[in-house]
């Protein structure tokens, strides 16, 4: 594992409404468990949970206090995929290998959420760090988390989805420069884990779970593949929600437009 880095923890994706965004998830099929708030900062966050990882919407909720340029993110690109949390089970290690390689960072940071319960506050914990915009161009943006406390976010009802949905295979997006990416990520993932093509870059971490980038004129982050138990089940539930999709043998795909600018592709088949 290359500066100890293990999956695809979270993809994030920004959000102008937190609550109309809830109201599409949950209109696609997601259980959405009540909001998260950063102590430190003025954003909050819906985290859409799995087994193994989980889909964070992030937005302001406070825009008098520090939003960590979520409103310029907002302003320059919209809604949509903004970046992606890589997960490890040491993220002091991966920190100091980080520096080793001469990846710029900021400081490790321990940081804590309000997660607002019916039945009461909790605070889950975790540390983190995030490489430089520059060191990962094509991901926007970067973090290297450890979850301190998972049980506080990983309750078994927030798994329980009524589309099947059990994880996230892949995210998709676009790059300029192929060459230049591909340097960065050997430095950031590792060189197996980079596979360079004429036209692109596949990216995959040691949970199988997959980042492709294929070379445009312009660069970002646009799409999520999810895996679902049962795609007829998946396909079900969207027509009694009246979700508009289209079904290409084994993945069905839903419009950025119903998913807060990310368009996402459903199927059965596992990560890689």
């Amino acid at each position: 594992m290359y500066l100890g880095i293990e999956n695809i923890d979270h993809p994030v994706i920004a959000s102008q409404d937190l609550d109309n965004t809830r109201a599409q998830f949950e209109r696609l099929g997601f259980t959405v468990p009540p909001r998260g708030s950063h102590i430190e900062w003025g954003t909050g966050n819906l985290c859409i949970m799995f087994p193994d990882d989980y889909l964070e919407v992030r937005g302001i909720i406070d825009p008098e206090r520090f939003t960590m340029h979520l409103d310029e993110h907002l302003e320059e690109h919209g809604e949509g995929l903004m970046g992606v949390a890589f997960g490890t089970s040491d993220v002091k290690a991966s920190y100091a290998e980080a520096l080793e390689h001469g990846i710029n960072t900021g400081e490790l940071r321990s940081l804590r959420r309000n997660f607002e319960h019916p039945e009461g506050w909790t605070q889950p914990a975790f540390e983190l760090f995030a490489p430089d915009a520059d060191d990962v161009e094509g991901l926007m943006h970067v973090v290297v988390i450890e979850h301190l406390t998972p049980e506080l976010i990983r309750r078994p009802d927030f798994l329980d989805h009524p589309n099947g949905c059990v994880g996230i295979n892949e995210m998709r997006g676009t790059i300029e420069n192929v060459g230049r990416v591909a340097d960065k990520m050997r430095r950031l993932l590792g060189d197996d884990a980079v596979f360079q093509k004429p036209d692109g870059l596949v990216l995959t971490v040691p949970s199988g779970q997959r980042i492709a980038l294929d070379k445009a004129e312009t660069a970002g982050l646009l799409s999520m593949t999810m895996r679902v138990e049962d795609l007829d089940r998946t396909e079900r539930l969207l027509i009694d929600n009246d979700v508009a999709f289209v079904r290409d043998g084994k993945t069905m795909t839903v419009s950025a437009s119903d998913a807060c600018g990310t368009t996402l592709h459903f199927t059965e088949a596992g990560p890689g």
